[in-house]
């Protein structure tokens, strides 16, 4: 069995190899990534995704949230990159064939922020137009306030800043995450989590490998797999464990919050709602960390069972 030492001397001949979107917040993320893999070596190969390139509709008519990934996973399994850096909840509940999830990085700030000058949802004005390009945000806001107008906003945070400074929207919906990674003085509201649960698997970064084939790749799964933070993973899990047994995708309006208390048990919160926001259902249960995912699929059943079935994701 190749050692550590053995690890680092692959990674000395020929530097470990990240894909990254090229976005800002993306680049940031990789940075966090490459400063934890310190000090082996690393050169990164950024990628303007077609998820980045389309602006001008919904990602459910361009094909879906996984436009953010494929052409990265592409890198992977065209022997381009060694892993690539996700935004995890950016990865629907299935990927790419001969990959895995070879880390999960500690978690940041989970919750959605509430951009401009209002202070909550409760503050904003009768009509007000919101910008997102979430269809859980947008079924959340509107259950909370069928009033609200929403209008698509699409692109990096700086566009979307730049349009609400415009008078564009009133507000607009970003993820704290993406704020405090990006060091940005906005004002913001975060989003209390009782109106408003998060995508699953929102503020965790995931690094997907390829599934080990040869001494190099096995020695990218030992590098990465120290990187793991246990307490996100577990939470994860379960959320898109749930997430897999709804088969959902950018078309479900789908929050699942995850917490470990202690390291033993979870809760799960998942909540599914109508795009319209008019129909909600809301299911909160406790479970070992060791059964993340079986506490994932039990939360999702209920969830259907509430809903009448299947029927009501369609």
């Amino acid at each position: 069995m190749a050692t550590m030492t053995d690890h680092a001397a692959i990674f000395d001949a020929a530097p470990l190899r990240l894909a990254s979107r090229a976005s800002q917040l993306a680049t940031v993320q990789t940075e966090m990534v490459c400063a934890a893999l310190a000090p082996t070596a690393v050169t990164v190969r950024p990628v303007t995704t077609s998820g980045d390139r389309i602006l001008d509709r919904p990602l459910v008519d361009a094909g879906g949230k996984g436009l953010f990934i494929k052409e990265l996973e592409r890198s992977l399994l065209g022997g381009e990159a060694d892993l690539a850096v996700h935004s995890m909840k950016d990865m629907e509940a299935h990927f790419a064939p001969h990959t895995e999830i070879g880390a999960v990085l500690a978690r940041e700030d989970r919750r959605d922020a509430l951009v401009g000058v209002y202070q909550s949802l409760d503050e904003l004005p009768q009509a007000a137009c919101i910008g997102t390009a979430s269809v859980r945000r947008a079924a959340i806001l509107l259950h909370h306030r069928p009033d609200l107008q929403i209008k698509l906003i699409r692109g990096n945070i700086n566009r979307r800043l730049s349009l609400l400074e415009t008078g564009e929207f009133d507000a607009i919906i970003l993820a704290v995450a993406g704020i405090k990674r990006l060091g940005l003085d906005v004002a913001h509201s975060p989003i209390d989590p009782a109106i408003m649960p998060s995508a699953v698997a929102q503020g965790a970064l995931a690094l997907q490998i390829r599934t080990p084939f040869d001494e190099r790749s096995a020695a990218v799964k030992d590098l990465v797999a120290a990187l793991t933070c246990p307490h996100s993973l577990a939470e994860v899990t379960a959320e898109r464990a749930l997430l897999a047994y709804l088969d959902g995708s950018c078309q479900t309006p789908i929050a699942a919050s995850a917490r470990l208390h202690g390291d033993h048990l979870l809760t799960l919160d998942g909540m599914i709602l109508s795009t319209d926001g008019q129909a909600a259902h809301r299911f909160e249960m406790d479970a070992p960390a060791a059964d993340a995912d079986v506490l994932g699929k039990a939360v999702g059943a209920k969830l259907l069972e509430m809903a009448g079935g299947r029927d009501f994701l369609a």
